[in-house]
């Protein structure tokens, strides 16, 4: 008995959300470790890949899951469980250790393009963003995370549906 599409992309879902997990790493580290959001451009460039590597092996592992729409429910699934593995840590992060990062990042980004030589062209900017801190109107961490999860799902479900495009059978696709 073969395991079910679900089964495939939870299983799946625990390593793509430790890939999801490094990359969140990056920006929740950013301000104790500079450099660190350099490495953010590669992991977000590297994800179709790696995400396509999963729904390849898949498709190659149980060929009865090569038609586009197992690809692209398996792509959507694995992202939607890799997203939860991330959220789970970034929440614990930005609730037990680091609870006031929303407001130390935006004052260090406020603070950066105040000081830059070209502060005067982003002054609606700092407006809007100093209007945020003082009214205390950020968001919190569980509301960045919740917010951060829906996107990571949706771009994952976008993503997917190229993928299985890509990945598919030219044959299975026109049928459907």
């Amino acid at each position: 008995m073969t395991k079910s599409i679900y089964k495939h992309a939870a299983e799946s879902g625990i390593p793509i959300g430790l890939y999801l997990t490094a990359l969140s790493g990056c920006l929740l580290l950013s301000l104790r470790i500079e450099s660190l959001p350099l490495l953010m451009p590669l992991l977000i460039l590297g994800f179709p890949f790696y995400l396509g590597y999963h729904m390849r092996r898949l498709s190659r592992r149980v060929p009865s899951y090569r038609r586009f729409s197992a690809l692209w429910l398996y792509g959507i699934y694995s992202v939607i469980f890799g997203t939860l593995v991330c959220s789970l840590a970034s929440g614990i992060y930005l609730t037990l250790i680091d609870p006031g990062f929303i407001h130390s990042y935006v004052t260090n980004a406020l603070q950066s393009i105040e000081s830059s030589p070209v502060a005067g062209d982003y002054s609606s900017t700092t407006i809007m963003m100093r209007r945020a801190l003082d009214s205390r109107l950020l968001p919190g961490g569980m509301e960045f995370v919740a917010s951060m999860g829906w996107l990571t799902c949706f771009a994952g479900s976008m993503l997917s549906l190229i993928l299985a495009a890509i990945l598919g059978r030219p044959q299975e696709m026109a049928r459907g």
